[in-house]
């Protein structure tokens, strides 16, 4: 018991360090170069030779902030990157490649560099994994070699040119969504003949919503939408959808218009949505009012009160109590 115990907490300390390791990819810059500064002797010249990246626009990044925190270092001196540019045709290399350490010693002679910064950064768990290496000219030694865990940011979501996979249930072109309930009915009745009725409708409480949404921007989206309950006949409706989302929450406002597929009279729907991301999707509650408009007269069988005298017009709101989850297809850029 005292094992399982002390390896319990051995893991649960170990997954904390490794939460806690990670750091942004500008802070990961910082710290390599503050690695490096107590290693490399001072008054060197160094150069940045190459940077191994998914992306060109990451590598050149790297590259760059790299040079930079070293010449705020003020202890060394760095060879500018204008002239490495100059030198990828010559020797036939990229800088946001691999380098051989033949053309690396060949860059360090021509350029007159004593130290050569290069490195890679590559897909890991779901982070990156960074690594900086230096090492000398003249005999090929590794001073040393840097590795951090890099968390995803903006920064670096931007220069790899897509969303941070965490976030990704935000950023999709379509989305799909089912909830089912408690529907309560509420029917007014009013006619010419100043007869008025006002009743609840609890027949059959179930209610239903199923939408298709299309989302082309962060806030708004325009759902195809089908919700009623099961007595009065599902509504086809058309709504746009204001959209609002933090990390892990989200909340939608609505409201539209369309027919009651069955008989084809108008009907609108509005409501309020509210969910966390679980999963893939959203696990949400919906509330929702959906209304229809009938004219009727004593021929229509929805006329409930009798008489052939009567007609006038019969609102039908139904709300619905539910709850649903809803997934997202297609993604896009943010």
């Amino acid at each position: 018991m005292k094992k399982s115990v002390i390896l319990g907490l051995l893991l649960c300390c170990t997954s904390f360090l490794y939460a806690q390791t990670s750091l942004m990819l500008d802070e990961a810059i910082l710290d390599s170069v503050d690695f490096f500064s107590s290693r490399v002797p001072s008054g060197s010249t160094v150069a940045v030779t190459n940077f191994e990246a998914e992306t060109k626009n990451l590598s050149d990044f790297i590259v760059q902030e790299l040079l930079v925190a070293l010449t705020n270092t003020g202890n060394v001196r760095v060879v500018e990157r204008s002239r490495l540019e100059m030198l990828e045709t010559e020797l036939n290399f990229n800088m946001s490649g691999s380098v051989s350490d033949e053309t690396a010693q060949g860059i360090g002679r021509m350029t007159g560099a004593q130290i050569l910064f290069s490195g890679s950064i590559v897909p890991y768990r779901d982070m990156y994994r960074m690594r900086v290496q230096a090492i000398t000219v003249e005999t090929a030694e590794i001073i040393g070699t840097r590795t951090i865990n890099i968390r995803y940011d903006q920064t670096l979501t931007g220069l790899l040119g897509r969303i941070n996979p965490a976030d990704q249930w935000k950023y999709q072109w379509l989305y799909f969504g089912i909830s089912a309930g408690y529907s309560l009915t509420a029917r007014e009745q009013k006619d010419y003949m100043k007869v008025e009725d006002y009743y609840f409708d609890g027949d059959i409480p179930i209610g239903f919503s199923v939408y298709v949404m299309v989302q082309p921007f962060d806030f708004f989206g325009i759902s195809l939408d089908v919700s009623s309950d099961l007595f009065s006949g599902p509504n086809l409706l058309v709504e746009p959808v204001l959209i609002m989302r933090s990390v892990l929450f989200e909340g939608n406002l609505f409201f539209g218009a369309g027919l009651n597929m069955i008989y084809a009279k108008f009907g609108f729907s509005g409501g309020l949505r509210g969910g966390v991301h679980i999963g893939p999707g959203v696990l949400f509650a919906e509330v929702r009012g959906t209304g229809e408009l009938w004219d009727y007269d004593g021929s229509d069988n929805r006329d409930f009160t009798g008489g052939d005298y009567r007609y006038g017009t019969d609102v039908e709101i139904t709300i619905n109590f539910s709850l649903g989850y809803k997934i997202g297809f297609i993604p896009r850029k943010k």
